[in-house]
């Protein structure tokens, strides 16, 4: 018979130019590539085989029969466990080798493999395949039967790939199908024509088709960097973790590209971290992974040398300066580690696990490896969470504004209150200032959280008849980045009278750390303000940035002791003895001070004796919401009377 085996010498050319082009690239040492090439090596021997029988059976009489029988077994052997192959690379693909299905599959793959095996291995005896009569080539009564399992395999493909949609995207789905398609018709038309030896050279081309879709080494290549990108660390994290293996990831960021980019340009940028990375790769073993931006990582085996060699390297190297167009440019590097299953259990765990890291190293200013701890991930992780939630809460002005009353000793009432912000939300409860206010200063809505405290207390003070409550003045917080606002006077001022609140009636307090900035735009603010009738009060006085000088030059008229200083006092000599001559200095100064924390009759009392003018803490109430406020206002007699009056008589 005049077969026509052109087709599958094409076939094997075209295998070994894909087989080229993969090996050309970076790839991935996975089981999926693994199965790849050998859809391409089954591919190569079908066709070689097939070419080889061709001859062989053109020359019958030449060939050994046992010989003639081993070489279409090879063939026919190979030409099956193609599909076979394509079938368990696509349950890898589409993450369907795993579960129920994954287990059904791995039976029948195991089947189909036994049957094709032990129907080719007794052809020779039992003529299941082919076998030879008169040196003529017969089919044997399973031949057709062989192709039919070709088709149930290029099948299950198909309701494979079709019942995983969620796991590939549609340029996947329709080359998988188009491949399987096409495979079963060009075995339909070489069952037809015998002599037309085409299913391989279909089968090559549908390889090349694999390798340019699913297969395709650019999906995991940084191609400007030429190292592995994002996608190919999540694949082999996951890898591992699948495996159950325990590894170390060693990530690190480049500090300096940012004024690179800045001062010479994006190219210039762009060719600095191409040689920051080329040192990386020459100097380094190991796969180096692109994440996003400046952060790249290494992985590793768990308790192996490799990371702490791999850290010790690129400390030295960020030490000495690289070169960018002749210039010479030193980076900052930060560093961390995250050890799986210890610290993180999943790629999105070990992804935050990094972020954590690198922001702690960067926080600390640390030029070290910083160990990524579970606690340290979580505390990251809840930041991002309040950050999420800030953001809302802007968005929907749902904070909420307490009061907390504020006892005039000179008064004898109730004469003032601090506003306090506050954030609740739904999953979290109860979320402290201490801990949001940082995080919207970092993120930038500290000036939309102070614009909606301000406008709800005006609004309060407005609704609430303040003079008739008794309410001289409310204090409330300014934040730095407030106070470095040059028009922040006239912005406050405008609120002020949208609502009609007298400007006497607020009170800003500031906190002590604004000595550690150029207070130029602050004393324009706090004179403009204070100029209108507002007062500044200097808040947090005595934690530990105390400074005399800030007093004396900024226009303040009251401080505000912290509480750590008042409850130091109670029980410890010195201490008292320091708040003695605090108040007294102060005092000196001709400025009125607001005792914060004060929890007992006792303390009360004590505060009173050194010269405090206001007194402010739980033993009079904590802080409580508006309509709670209204109430206490109205009853704030009686509780001076339990409070103080009838406890100072039983003294005297």
């Amino acid at each position: 018979m005049n077969y026509i085996f052109h087709y599958d010498i094409a076939a094997i050319l075209i295998c070994i130019i894909v087989g080229g082009l993969f090996f050309s690239k970076k790839h991935i040492p996975s089981q999926s590539n693994r199965l790849f090439l050998c859809i391409g090596a089954l591919i190569i021997t079908a066709s070689l085989f097939d070419v080889i029988s061709v001859y062989s059976l053109n020359h019958i009489e030449v060939f050994p029969m046992w010989l003639n029988y081993i070489i279409n077994q090879i063939y026919f052997f190979s030409f099956n466990c193609t599909y076979v192959i394509y079938f368990i690379y696509l349950l890898l693909i589409t993450e369907r080798h795993k579960g129920r299905y994954g287990k059904i599959m791995k039976k029948i793959n195991t089947v189909v493999l036994i049957f094709i095996t032990v129907a080719i291995a007794i052809t020779p005896w039992a003529k299941t395949i082919f076998y030879f009569e008169n040196n003529e080539y017969k089919h044997g009564f399973l031949h057709t039967i062989l192709y039919a399992v070709a088709f149930i395999m290029l099948a299950g493909c198909i309701f494979t790939v079709l019942t995983s949609r969620r796991k590939i995207n549609n340029m996947h789905l329709i080359t998988t199908c188009t491949i399987a398609i096409i495979s079963i018709v060009a075995i339909m038309i070489q069952l037809i024509w015998n002599e037309l030896l085409l299913v391989n050279f279909v089968a090559s081309l549908l390889f090349f088709m694999l390798f340019h879709s699913l297969q395709n080494p650019d999906d995991y290549l940084d191609k400007e960097l030429d190292i592995f990108n994002i996608k190919a660390f999540l694949r082999e994290i996951t890898k591992r973790a699948d495996k159950k293996k325990e590894f170390t990831v060693l990530a690190f960021e480049i500090e300096g590209l940012q004024f690179v980019d800045q001062l010479m340009g994006v190219e210039s940028s762009n060719e600095l971290l191409a040689t920051v990375v080329k040192d990386c790769t020459k100097g380094l073993k190991g796969d180096m992974y692109h994440l996003e931006g400046p952060r790249f990582a290494y992985i590793f085996d768990k308790n192996s040398k490799d990371a702490e060699e791999h850290a010790d390297w690129l400390k030295w190297r960020f030490v000495t300066a690289f070169h960018v167009n002749r210039v010479a440019v030193n980076l900052t590097m930060r560093m961390c580690t995250v050890d799986f299953p210890e610290v993180a259990e999943s790629s999105e765990e070990i992804l935050n696990a990094i972020s954590s890291g690198l922001d702690e190293a960067k926080e600390e200013n640390s030029y070290d490896v910083v160990v990524t701890t579970r606690e340290s991930t979580e505390k990251h992780q809840r930041s991002a969470i309040i950050s999420h939630i800030l953001k809302s809460a802007v968005r929907n002005k749902s904070f909420e504004v307490y009061f907390q009353p504020i006892y005039s000793i000179d008064d004898k009432a109730f004469s003032a209150a601090e506003a306090l912000v506050r954030l609740r939300d739904e999953e979290l409860g109860f979320i402290p200032p201490d801990e949001f206010i940082p995080i919207a200063e970092q993120n930038g809505l500290i000036l939309e959280v102070g614009d909606i405290v301000f406008h709800k207390v005006c609004e309060f003070l407005q609704s609430a008849d303040a003079k008739d409550l008794g309410i001289r003045y409310v204090e409330v917080n300014l934040s730095m980045v407030q106070c470095l606002q040059e028009d922040l006077h006239k912005h406050l001022k405008s609120i002020m009278d949208r609502y009609g609140i007298p400007y006497n009636m607020i009170d800003f307090e500031v906190t002590e750390t604004f000595s550690a900035v150029d207070n130029k735009i602050l004393v324009n603010n706090m004179d403009r303000l204070i100029d209108s009738g507002c007062t500044f009060a200097v808040d947090d006085y005595g934690t530990g940035y105390s400074n005399t000088d800030y007093l004396i030059e900024l226009p303040f008229e009251l401080v505000k002791l912290d509480k750590s200083v008042v409850w130091a006092a109670t029980d410890n000599e010195k201490a008292m003895k320091v708040l003695e001559h605090t108040a007294a200095m102060i005092k000196s100064l001709g400025l009125k001070i607001v005792a914060e924390g004060v929890e007992t009759f006792e303390q009360a009392l004590m505060l009173r004796s050194v010269g405090c003018d206001f007194l402010q803490g739980y033993y009079f109430s904590k802080p409580i919401p508006p309509a709670e406020y209204v109430e206490f206002m109205r009853n704030a007699e009686q509780c001076i009377k339990e409070k103080l009056t009838d406890r100072l008589a039983m003294l005297s």
